[in-house]
């Protein structure tokens, strides 16, 4: 067999790669590059103003961007484009953002002092430093909230595209605002669930972490941008390790309820009339606080007593007296009643002589 024609696919396949590779490199696009691109396809007006610019699987940089601008004549005041491989395209006009989701703000191409080749530059050197390898980036280009200053939201992505960096940096002076590492390898959490560490979170990323309380022995974090010595703060008592969100509180997957492990169900106390396993049959008690005894209906509430059946009478044929007239009203006025002097007590004439002053003359005779 002829060697050369066995060689000759395998030295077509390694050019044909060796292509590709070159095309993909050629063909990343900055984010300089792609307004620029806009701005020579459709006007520097078309990119005067730019609410952000988003890019997905740089590698390092990616092919596409996607820009939204400023764009008056649309009725949501957005219009979209996209750029990259030395070409640029007509997005058309956005109708989501406003007026629920509105921009932070707009800025033009020559605030740009980072662009994306040095934001991933600096962002590499950070995971240098957390000792995270990543695969993909992730951009994100838009201004501060209530600020003039350009941010760059980097979202560093494995080859599952699981996120394991997300980078914060300055798109005016390159200073790093904030990390967040996710680390799902060796330096996990006892638990199995990701080690996050935030850089502002209290204390920063070199916060002491405490692996005592809930978790048995001092682990330290090998290899890890935490500080040597770093534990992991205990959770909240009584949550299971491992517990999955929407899982039934103390339940391990694989595993039956009588086994479960963490958070334990307290029993409700029983409704009233309602018995419960271990419980007893609810039993109603006076106003002295005594149970109350006697016949019961099925689940122990006694049975109301018997209502007494109302009085029967039998309609009377005698006639119904007339009743009695009412009093007749006098018309002539009360007299007055009359009042009466004390009686006077009787004079006694007395038998004396003399001139008695209180003697009474007789009466003159008529003549």
């Amino acid at each position: 067999m002829n060697k050369s024609a066995t060689l000759l696919p395998l030295l077509f396949a390694g050019a044909l790669l060796f292509t590709s590779s070159a095309e993909a490199q050629r063909t990343a696009t900055s984010a300089r590059e792609a307004i620029g691109l806009v701005s020579a396809q459709f006007g520097p007006q078309a990119v005067q103003s730019v609410a952000e610019m988003r890019a997905q699987g740089g590698v390092p940089q990616p092919t596409d961007w996607q820009i939204l601008a400023y764009d008056q004549r649309a009725p949501r005041l957005l219009y979209r484009f996209w750029a990259g491989g030395g070409r640029a395209g007509d997005g058309g006009i956005d109708d989501v953002r406003y007026p629920d989701d509105v921009p932070v703000g707009f800025f033009g191409a020559s605030q740009i002092s980072v662009d994306s080749v040095a934001a991933f530059t600096i962002a590499e050197g950070e995971a240098r430093k957390a000792k995270m390898a990543f695969d993909s980036c992730d951009y994100l280009l838009r201004l501060r909230e209530y600020s003039t200053e350009l941010v760059w939201r980097l979202e560093l992505l494995d080859a599952s595209r699981r996120l394991v960096g997300k980078l914060y940096i300055s798109g005016n002076t390159g200073e790093v605002l904030r990390t967040i590492w996710v680390y799902r390898d060796h330096r996990a959490r006892p638990d199995g669930q990701p080690l996050i560490v935030d850089s502002m979170a209290p204390g920063g990323a070199g916060t002491a972490i405490d692996l005592t309380g809930t978790y048995a022995p001092t682990a330290t974090m090998p290899n890890s941008a935490i500080a040597p010595g770093a534990v992991i703060p205990p959770m909240p008592p009584g949550i299971a390790s491992g517990q999955i969100p929407g899982q039934v509180p103390g339940q391990i997957p694989g595993q039956v309820p009588g086994s479960m492990t963490g958070i334990h169900s307290v029993p409700l106390p029983p409704a009233p009339g309602v018995a419960v396993a271990g419980n007893q049959p609810y039993a109603p008690v006076d106003a002295n606080g005594r149970p109350m005894t006697g016949p019961s209906v099925g689940d122990g509430i006694p049975a109301p007593p018997p209502l007494s059946p109302a009085p029967t009478t039998t309609p009377s044929t005698a006639p119904i007296p007339a009743p009695p007239a009412p009093p007749a009203v006098s018309t002539t006025p009360a007299p007055k009643p009359v009042t009466t002097s004390p009686p006077k007590p009787p004079i006694t004439p007395t038998t004396g002589g003399g001139g008695d002053s209180e003697r009474i003359p007789p009466p003159p005779i008529p003549r």
